[in-house]
């Protein structure tokens, strides 16, 4: 039922491109991410879902197919939102697809699903055959915690279960005891699926680190009250351990980081969200505004900011994710707060970037995405300005294209007005 649910869906949304034909960005400004530097007046062509050619525009004569004109604009890999949330079917076929169009019209062609669900499955399957209009799904099964886990075999047993379903992750939320993880991590691991998530009191930041969890979200389990040099020790250990962090930044910017509610709430992203989920994040964003004094919260967030700056100046991989929706965080928008959260952490703009992009490919161990190269899967973003110089350019989209599929501004205003209209 959930398959034929999925399939129906993509009548509800504006029609996608259907690209039968090569696509050309032409005379157009290029950041491979490849390295920092900006090849200029050049040609991409697009076939057949994949980057052909790049070359200087002088000197490549165009075949027939769509021209995009890139005079004065930027093509950038297309970003990951990898701590992402997604709604089930038993939300509504057409709210299921206005969230996913979201992520899609902020340039977003891969999202990590953290808390998941049966139908996220046929979901996966629906965006890869493009039976959906939206980004990549990478998704975990439903979350181990203290109330889905009651014993180290029980987690065994789930993990087994969520294995053979065909989950690409298992997601830990707090909660478990640490023979649970032990249990847990032993069994992931014999079947070579990978763990990622929150680390849970009674397991700590060093048997996490042992373990080879794939991802530390939101710097959980770190310390808060840290010095500078506690913060450089633990940044030291997570590099060589080889695990990566999703650090969420913008999930505790929102609540802790001094900005007001009306300045909040007046962002244009909110004309997107229901009233009653714009109450629920109100409240709680007052909730923490009353529980920490000012002074607390500046403290709580300087370490936030400078793990952040010293995990990644040790090594340590760094992954860009918002945990949208949640907390004043509209999906798809609050990637781009997230990179300028990095880049106010210390990140150059190429390399808040790169948690976006490459960084992500290293993670999947995927060859053929987040550069723009000639093989690379055509995923990408057509800027109307210089992200490198200044990281909120990331906002000015004049389309994306996603697994060779072009979708113009006219698309994405369209489908911005449908989404306004019934509002996630």
């Amino acid at each position: 039922m959930n398959k034929i649910i999925f399939v129906l869906c993509a009548s509800l949304c504006v029609s996608a491109p259907i690209q039968a034909e090569p696509v050309y960005f032409t005379d157009v400004s290029v950041i491979s991410m490849n390295s920092e530097s900006v090849l200029e007046h050049q040609t991409v062509v697009v076939d057949d879902g994949r980057i052909t050619a790049i070359a200087p525009s002088a000197t490549l004569r165009l075949g027939p197919g769509k021209k995009i004109d890139g005079e004065g604009r930027f093509l950038i890999p297309a970003l990951a939102e990898m701590h992402a949330h997604v709604p089930g079917p038993g939300n509504g076929e057409q709210y299921v697809q206005d969230l996913l169009s979201l992520y899609l019209v902020n340039g977003i062609t891969t999202i990590r699903g953290m808390l998941g669900q049966p139908g996220h499955l046929e979901l996966r399957q629906a965006l890869a055959e493009h039976k959906m209009t939206g980004p990549r799904l990478i998704t975990s099964g439903p979350s181990f915690n203290a109330s889905s886990v009651s014993s180290p075999e029980q987690a065994a047993r789930m993990a087994r279960a969520q294995h053979a379903a065909g989950y690409d992750f298992l997601k830990l939320h707090p909660g478990l005891s640490r023979d649970e993880y032990l249990e847990f991590v032993a069994t992931a691991k014999s079947l070579g699926i990978p763990f990622a998530g929150h680390v849970s009191v009674h397991v700590g930041i060093p048997l996490t680190l042992e373990s080879g969890q794939a991802t530390i979200d939101h710097l959980d389990g770190y310390g808060q009250d840290m010095d500078d040099g506690e913060i450089h020790a633990v940044a030291v250990a997570t590099a060589e351990a080889g695990v990566w962090n999703v650090p969420t930044q913008s999930l505790m910017e929102n609540r802790y980081a001094g900005r007001s509610l009306d300045e909040l709430m007046a962002r244009p992203e909110m004309a997107f969200v229901r009233s009653g989920t714009v109450s629920n994040w109100s409240n709680r964003v007052l909730a923490a505004h009353r529980s920490v004094e000012e002074d607390e919260a500046a403290a709580f967030m300087r370490v936030r900011r400078e793990l952040i700056r010293q995990l990644h100046k040790s090594g340590a991989g760094l992954l860009l994710g918002s945990d949208a929706p949640q907390i004043m965080n509209v999906p798809g928008f609050s990637i781009h707060e997230e990179l300028q959260f990095l880049v106010n952490a210390g990140l150059s703009p190429y390399e808040a970037l790169a948690t976006g992009t490459v960084n992500v490919a290293r993670f999947f161990d995927e060859d053929d995405r987040g550069q723009i190269e000639p093989g690379m899967v055509a995923d990408m973003v057509l800027l109307n300005d210089n992200p490198l110089e200044n990281i909120s350019n990331t906002r000015k989209i004049e389309g994306v294209i996603r697994d060779g599929r072009w979708f113009d501004r006219a698309w994405l205003d369209k489908t911005l007005d449908g989404v306004r209209d019934r509002k996630i």
